[in-house]
C-alpha cells in the first residue's frame, strides 16, 4: 500500500504496518512496528517502534522513534533518534534523546544529546507556531549569542592545576608490599653497630653454620671450625 489513511473518529489496529505514506487523523494502534516514508495527521499513534523519514503528527506513544525529522504535539517514547531535528510543542517524555536540533516546550528527559536545544514558551501550542518561533530563536542564538565567559555554572569540571596535583610520582605508587624488609634490617644493623663502635664485615664463601659467633659476655669472637 502506498498510502494508509485513518479518518478522524476511527480506531484502527494492526500487528505491524509498512507503507509509503501514513496519514492519521484518528487513532492507530500497532503491536509491533510502523515503517513509512512520511507520517502526518492530527491523530494519535501507539506502536512498538516507529521508523520514518518525516513525522508530523498530533501524538506518538512508542518504545522507540527513529526518523530524520519529527514534529509532534506530544511524544512519549523512552528512546528518540532524529538525525536532523525533533520538535515537540506540548510535552516530551523520554529517557534518551539524540538529535541535531531539539525544540521543546515542556519536557521530562533523562539524557539529551543535541547540537542545539531551544526551549519555547508554553503559549506556543500549535506545531506551526512552534516551528516559526524555533526558527527565529535559532537565528538569534546563532548571530547574536555570545560565548560564555569565566567558569561554567552547573558543570562537572576541574581546573587543570588541580588535576596536575593529583598526578602520582613513582614514589607515591609504592606500597607496603614493595618495602624490602631484609634491606631495612641490614641498614639498621649497620647503623646500630657504627653507633656502638663496631664495624660489620662480610666474609665471602663462609657457610652460615660455620660463621663466627660473638661472645657478648667476654666481648670476643669465637671462631668455629671450618
Amino acid at each position: 500500500m502506498k498510502t494508509v489513511y485513518i479518518p478522524a473518529g476511527e480506531t484502527v489496529k494492526y500487528e505491524s504496518l509498512v507503507t509509503e505514506n501514513l496519514v492519521v487523523d484518528g487513532c492507530l494502534k500497532v503491536v509491533y512496528g510502523v515503517k513509512a516514508r512520511s507520517i502526518s495527521g492530527k491523530g494519535v499513534i501507539s506502536a512498538g517502534t516507529v521508523y520514518a523519514d518525516d513525522i508530523s503528527i498530533g501524538e506518538i506513544e512508542a518504545a522507540a522513534i527513529v526518523c530524520v525529522r519529527a514534529a509532534a504535539k506530544r511524544i512519549d517514547a523512552p528512546e528518540d533518534y532524529a538525525s536532523e531535528s525533533l520538535a515537540v510543542s506540548c510535552f516530551l517524555s523520554a529517557a534518551y534523546v539524540e538529535t541535531g536540533k531539539l525544540t521543546v516546550a515542556l519536557s521530562d528527559v533523562d539524557e539529551a544529546k543535541a547540537d542545539e536545544i531551544i526551549h519555547l514558551p508554553r503559549v506556543h501550542t500549535s506545531l506551526l507556531a512552534m516551528l516559526v518561533v524555533s526558527f527565529f530563536r535559532s537565528l538569534r542564538a546563532r548571530f547574536f549569542g555570545k560565548p560564555a565567559e569565566g567558569e561554567i555554572l552547573d558543570a562537572d569540571f576541574e581546573p587543570f592545576y588541580k588535576q596536575a596535583q593529583k598526578v602520582k610520582t613513582p614514589k607515591d605508587n609504592k606500597t607496603e608490599e614493595d618495602t624490602d624488609e631484609e634491606l631495612n634490617r641490614i641498614v639498621g644493623l649497620f647503623k646500630l653497630s657504627r653507633e656502638a663502635g663496631y664495624t660489620l664485615r662480610l666474609i665471602p664463601g663462609t657457610p652460615e653454620e660455620n660463621a663466627p659467633l660473638f661472645d657478648f659476655a667476654a666481648e670476643t669472637i669465637v671462631q668455629k671450625a671450618a
